[in-house]
């Protein structure tokens, strides 16, 4: 008990500390998080744009070889000639060699017939296997611009074929870089010609080739294969340059296919993991943009920035429950030395009130033959409020010691009934004046172990509520039984009885069911609390019993053998 003011003190400080600063700490974890998810949208965003950045440079090429294309087209008299062809091949910066294949996907150039060059035996032995793979030249209507590569492990990338569902994921923000360099305009609309063009990444010997194809009106297929490393050198210039000054401390790196740096271009020269990558659209699915930076550091001075308002707190609530303590001690000191002063009172009352309690009754007897009747009343009276007051002073007194745990049960050999008929002769007087008759009914008949001083304050008490709550109510009736060991005293009115409500209430200390002075009824609110608390240290009970009238209690005392 006396550590409780000093613990519910703690937990007042702690609680609403640790509670804080949980929330603190789940909210810049949020905060965090949410950082880390702007700052991957960002850099998504970043590399979309880049993406969609070296798709414009694809764009303008495909409308470049489109218009080649038609142009080699008007040269076919029917046939392709081939001379024109070697002859653009070789003159073309963006070109490195063509071929030309019928409706139905036979080689038309290089030439079956005839000979070949070096470059041409070279590009029929690797693009043999392509040729035979003639459903890549039928692309479904999608996109060419933005369709994903289609892998296979027998030795091509990707083609122009992708599913519709595929071409709206892959959709792509068609925004430039920032960088002044890189020309914005984007270029003009052209016509659809999914079924007739697209693109084709094709793997081998371990290298990458970017093929353009085109499908004339007579159903044969103009081929150009492009200059890898112009494309590369095109790409790279379409980039920022290297220093990257927009990017802060980052770096973007443009990886190939089997993941050498092709070119980069930031400030940031870590080696660490990518916060973010992804894959270039097709044709250049093999290859992907990656985004190396330090990465977000929580600032150590986060911890101290959350840490002093809650250290501030905690003394705030420190200081408030330390005043809320003294003043508490403050309090519960008065209170004790009140309950001191009304107990020594008391006590020093109990003599001087005993003794005229005693000459009261001595003075009683002597003037019993007296004719004067109203001499007799007014003893009486003397008697019984002298007798009033020793139940109030000793029901301050025991209050007093069960609160100190300071009650002692003292069992002596005595007949219940005897002292429960003694008892009623005394409030006999009283209780005709309230016109109500008493009626015992004893069922013990022998005498037990118990202390008949809790017994008797316990009758005192019920009684005396008798006497106040349920004047004029007729019969009180009070019975005595044995229960096993326990001695068991029933008392029962028919006044007014008690609310339902109120049932587990009467038994708290000080607690009145009505306190107002127009009421009539005195009392100090300790009397059925007290009598529990006396029944309970005997090793019993009062309780409150259902009754259709009136208010029952039993009391239980569990007896020595």
């Amino acid at each position: 008990m006396r550590y409780r003011a000093p613990l519910l003190l703690v937990l007042l400080v702690m609680v609403p500390v640790l509670l804080l600063g949980i929330l603190g700490y789940r909210l810049q974890q949020q905060e965090q998080q949410l950082v880390d998810v702007q700052l991957q949208k960002l850099i998504d965003q970043q590399l979309t744009s880049v993406d969609a950045h070296l798709q414009g440079h694809f764009r303008q090429l495909e409308s470049l070889l489109r218009q080649r294309a038609a142009d080699l087209n008007r040269l076919a008299d029917p046939d392709y000639p081939a001379e024109a062809l070697r002859r653009f091949a070789k003159d073309s910066a963006y070109i490195r060699q063509l071929f030309v294949l019928d409706d139905s996907g036979a080689r038309l150039f290089p030439p079956r017939a005839g000979a070949l060059s070096r470059e041409e035996r070279g590009l029929v032995e690797r693009l043999q296997p392509l040729w035979d793979s003639s459903e890549l030249f039928h692309p479904v209507g999608a996109d060419p611009h933005v369709a994903n590569p289609v892998p296979t492990g027998s030795g091509y990338l990707a083609s122009g074929k992708l599913q519709s569902r595929e071409a709206q994921e892959l959709a792509v923000d068609r925004s430039t870089l920032p960088d002044p360099r890189v020309p914005t305009a984007a270029p003009q609309a052209e016509p659809a010609v999914a079924e007739a063009s697209g693109w084709i990444a094709w793997y081998v010997d371990a290298g990458l080739m970017h093929i353009y194809w085109w499908r004339d009106h007579t159903g044969r297929t103009l081929g150009f294969v492009l200059n890898e490393a112009r494309l590369l050198s095109d790409l790279i210039n379409r980039l920022p340059d290297g220093s990257g000054g927009e990017l802060g401390n980052a770096e973007i790196r443009l990886l190939g296919g089997r993941g050498e740096l092709l070119y980069g271009w930031g400030a940031y020269q870590g080696d660490g993991a990518a916060l973010r990558s992804r894959n270039l659209s097709h044709p250049l699915g093999s290859w992907h943009l990656e985004y190396h930076a330090p990465g977000l550091q929580r600032a150590a001075t986060d911890w101290l920035d959350m840490a002093v308002p809650l250290l501030l707190l905690a003394a705030g609530l420190a200081g408030l429950g330390y005043l809320l303590y003294r003043e508490h001690g403050r309090e519960l000191r008065l209170a004790q030395q009140r309950v001191n002063f009304v107990n020594q009172v008391s006590h020093e009352l109990k003599t001087p009130l005993t003794n005229l309690r005693l000459y009261t009754e001595m003075l009683q007897d002597r003037l019993s033959d007296d004719s004067d009747s109203g001499v007799q009343r007014y003893l009486e009276v003397l008697t019984g409020e002298s007798r009033r007051l020793a139940r109030l002073i000793d029901n301050v007194l025991s209050f007093a010691r069960v609160q100190r745990g300071q009650l002692n049960i003292r069992p002596q050999s005595s007949d219940p009934d005897e002292q429960i008929e003694r008892i009623l002769q005394t409030f006999a007087p009283l209780l005709l004046q309230r016109e109500i008759d008493l009626a015992f009914d004893a069922g013990v008949g022998r005498e037990l172990q118990y202390d008949p001083a809790v017994l008797e304050q316990i009758l005192n008490n019920l009684l005396g509520n008798c006497e106040k709550y349920a004047p004029q109510s007729g019969l009180l009736r009070v019975r005595s039984w044995l229960e096993g060991s326990a001695l068991c005293v029933e008392v029962q009115d028919r006044g007014p009885g008690i609310a339902a409500t109120e049932h587990q209430r009467i038994f708290e200390p000080f607690y009145r069911s009505s306190s107002r002075l127009t009421d009539g009824v005195s009392g100090t609110g300790i009397g059925l609390g007290l009598a529990r608390d006396l029944a309970r240290a005997h090793g019993g009970d009062l309780t409150l019993e259902a009754s259709e009238s009136g208010a029952c209690f039993t009391i239980r005392l569990e007896t020595r053998p």
